[in-house]
């Protein structure tokens, strides 16, 4: 298929969605009553629904050849195509097993089309439908979720716990319950019936609700909006009373419904596979929002009905269902917030926890721990604009024979020991910096003349004589260079490069006393 075939919507010039869109208008319109005698509805209506049902089993099997994983695909990817595979066998099972319903029940229509099962569904076909939904919540639930963490689980939970209590609790409101005394056998017929009414449509809504929050789909777009409306919408009719099923002018408008959701199913089912075949990427995010409004929605819609049904019936036991939903799922959305703020909080930890490690890595030396140049260039700066500031340009002599005879693990051990002497000579407000190589520096702000020279004369103790470094000893001497600054008299560079000549001098006096000595 060319790019510009695969960009017009999947629906166009094909048979088949034709077909089935023209079924579900033939549906909607030809079935109204008074428009066709009795007895005709409930054949076209079976036979309707029959064909919907080939179609979803003939583009389920059809979804599931072509589903393959695509060569060269990674182990999750390759598994969630094999998943996608199993998932859509399950649904052409489904789908065959609805069709062997609809054959027994145009069987029976056949037999007698005035008995109340020819319009609501024989035994036969109701167990065809729980079977095949069954297969279908078995195929949604075996599929993979997308990566998530600990928290992203937590919220995908509540977040599916909240439209299930919605759902539940729109399910709970339609469905009309048996009469009769409320004793034991009352209630078990009353589960019976919300198992067998609404209940399996539920959580066919469950599982794909968990799918669709759970963020990797194996469903198209226009497929997965489909089909949710369907399981709604089949949700809604099988808690209908079945007296509407067996009495006009509600039976007809209930044959149009039915035909309207398994017509959805087929078209999306069948959409899905023209996307399949033409080998476009399937399995995509739903949402690129780190978040979903579906909770939201669901505690407003429920919000909603039990104004509608506090207005319209008072405080009924009806009522009373409806507003418990409606606590039950507020409580979920702000146990949902109350999770999301501490994650939130744990994300901000973490962002304040990184940001420092980065400073850490910024402005300080890896080897030494203590401050880079830049950090150091940076508070001279601040010192110099506050008052005076004193820099002790320090250089190490003759280290680079201590690399050359003990490796560089020595000299890196050494540079270690000559940081943890230097902060031990200053104060804990000054700055202790290797600037490079074996160069340090220390800052001091407002330091007496005094003071100066006692602390250049500590510098100097402390880097003299032998160091013991594991098993070996390393000579250590030190040439240190001041020089003091002003606000408005001094630049950190400049400052910088005074305290680098007098290095450099005290340098060559070493070497000049040297060579008196050996002379």
């Amino acid at each position: 298929m060319s790019q510009q075939g695969a960009a017009r919507p999947m629906w166009r010039a094909d048979p088949v969605v034709t077909g089935l869109l023209v079924l579900i208008l033939g549906a909607t319109l030809g079935l109204g009553p008074d428009l066709a005698p009795l007895v005709g509805q409930v054949h076209v209506f079976w036979f309707i629904l029959l064909v919907a049902h080939l179609a979803l089993a003939r583009s389920s099997w059809r979804v599931s050849v072509y589903a393959a994983p695509p060569p060269g695909a990674g182990k999750a990817e390759a598994a969630r195509g094999r998943a996608g595979q199993s998932m859509w066998k399950l649904f052409a099972v489904a789908g065959g097993v609805l069709v062997l319903g609809d054959i027994c029940q145009l069987v029976a229509v056949v037999q007698d089309p005035l008995a109340p099962e020819a319009a609501a569904g024989t035994g036969t076909q109701m167990l065809s439908i729980g079977i095949a939904m069954g297969l279908i919540v078995i195929g949604i639930l075996r599929y993979p979720l997308g990566e998530m963490g600990a928290a992203e689980k937590l919220r995908l939970r509540v977040d599916v716990a909240t439209v299930m209590a919605a759902a539940f609790t729109f399910g709970l409101w339609l469905t009309d319950l048996p009469s009769g005394e409320h004793d034991t056998a009352w209630y078990l017929r009353a589960a019976v019936m919300l198992a067998v009414q609404p209940g399996i449509f539920l959580v066919l809504i469950f599982a794909v609700i968990k799918i669709v929050l759970g963020g990797q789909s194996p469903f198209i777009r226009s497929a997965a909006i489909l089909g949710g409306l369907a399981a709604i919408l089949q949700a809604v009719l099988q808690a209908v009373p079945l007296t509407m099923y067996v009495e006009q002018p509600t039976m007809s408008w209930l044959f149009a419904a039915n035909v309207l959701a398994s017509g959805l199913v087929a078209i999306g089912v069948r959409l899905q596979e023209r996307r399949v075949r033409a080998a476009l990427p399937v399995a995509e995010r739903v949402s690129k929002r780190p978040y979903s409004l579906l909770p939201y929605g669901a505690m407003a819609a429920v919000w909603a009905l039990a104004g509608v049904v506090l207005a319209v019936h008072g405080l009924d036991p009806r009522t009373w269902v409806v507003a418990v939903g409606a606590l039950v799922t507020t409580a979920l959305v702000v146990g949902r917030q109350v999770a999301a703020f501490r994650h939130v909080a744990e994300l901000l930890r973490e962002r304040d926890e990184l940001t420092a490690q980065l400073t850490q890595l910024a402005f300080h030396d890896g080897l030494t721990k203590l401050a880079n140049r830049g950090l150091f260039m940076r508070r001279l700066h601040d010192s110099l604009a506050a008052g005076s500031a004193t820099v002790f340009l320090i250089d190490l002599d003759d280290f680079k024979p201590v690399n050359d005879a003990h490796g560089h693990a020595t000299g890196d051990q050494l540079l270690i020991e000559v940081g943890r002497r230097l902060r031990a000579c200053v104060r804990d407000g000054d700055t202790v910096a290797r600037l490079g190589g074996d160069e340090f520096a220390v800052l001091m702000d407002e330091v007496s003349a005094d003071r100066r020279g006692e602390v250049h004369d500590i510098l100097a103790r402390a880097l003299s004589g032998e160091v013991r470094l594991g098993s070996v000893s390393v000579p250590l001497r030190a040439s240190i260079g001041m020089a003091t600054g002003r606000h408005g008299l001094h630049h950190p560079d400049s400052l910088l490069h005074e305290a680098d000549m007098a290095m450099y001098a005290a340098k060559d006096r070493r070497r000049a006393l040297l060579d008196s000595d050996r002379a």
